[in-house]
């Protein structure tokens, strides 16, 4: 064990080490002040640890990865300082020495899709209850810079949007680089981590301030809101979005579709001997 505290710890095996969000309360690991200054400490305890070459972020709780900010967040005093300190507990995350990874499963939603946009490669379970997005429409901890990185000029406008994707989607866009199914989930995982060892790859960082301020501004004078946010309902759009595969879509018509009448054939009656 690397780190460990009430919320947040970090393990380690053959050179890997994972930290693991398991912030209580809903929404799911949704983050604040004291919160981001926890997970600043756990960076700090493995970012100098000369013996880990990866970094996976991933939650702990079934539910989800990071559904963003915790509602109290709309309580801070001073919001641009509350801003402030997550994109520098976030660009720590964005410069450690080795390579990061972002597992997401899950919702990741707003700081939550931040955190992940601060790790080096995102990988994600496809299924409904992974959705990707800012759905109030803000970013606060750097999350505008890199979706521009991403997206180039459109990103400002798709986060104003607050339209949600799914993991293909986001795939599609280059904003995650893997989507799979969940049954696929850990071999994903593991075939991935074993290439990074094989041939190890820290994309080219250019960290820079640029736009954080203006972040900062735009954080504070937003009106924050916590809509509710779920996948489509209907299996069509479900399938013709990349929420689930043409197999999971049979499988769900298969669930829904009223049984088969069965037929009944009078026996006709024996002829008395």
């Amino acid at each position: 064990m690397l780190f460990d505290s009430p919320h947040l710890r970090v393990t380690a095996e053959y050179g890997v080490a994972t930290l693991w969000l398991a912030f209580p309360g809903a929404p799911v690991n949704a983050l604040d002040h004291a919160r981001l200054s926890e997970l600043g400490a756990a960076l700090r305890a493995v970012e100098g640890n000369p013996f880990v070459s990866a970094l996976v972020v991933r939650s702990a709780k079934p539910a989800g990865f990071c559904a963003g900010l915790h509602p109290s967040a709309s309580e801070v005093e001073d919001r641009a300082a509350f801003a402030r300190h997550g994109q520098r507990v976030f660009a720590r995350l964005g410069a450690l020495p080795f390579v990061s990874v972002a597992f997401v499963e899950g919702p990741c939603l707003g700081a939550g899709f931040e955190l992940a946009l601060a790790c080096d490669y995102r990988l994600c379970v496809a299924s409904p209850e992974t959705l990707i997005g800012f759905p109030q429409g803000v970013a606060c901890f750097g999350g505008s810079q890199r979706v521009r990185s991403k997206l180039g000029r459109s990103g400002a406008a798709w986060i104003a949007s607050g339209r949600v994707l799914s993991a293909r989607e986001a795939r599609d866009l280059g904003l995650v680089d893997r989507a799979f199914c969940a049954r696929r989930a850990k071999i994903e995982l593991r075939t991935f981590l074993d290439e990074l060892e094989r041939d190890p790859r820290v994309p080219v960082r250019r960290a820079s301030d640029a736009g954080l301020a203006e972040e900062r501004r735009a954080f504070a004078a937003a009106e924050l809101r916590w809509p509710e946010v779920t996948a489509p309902t209907d299996i069509d759009t479900l399938l013709a979005r990349g929420f689930i595969t043409p197999i999971e879509a049979e499988q769900r018509r298969a669930r829904v579709a009223p049984p088969a009448a069965l037929a009944v054939v009078a026996e006709s009656p024996k002829r008395a001997a």
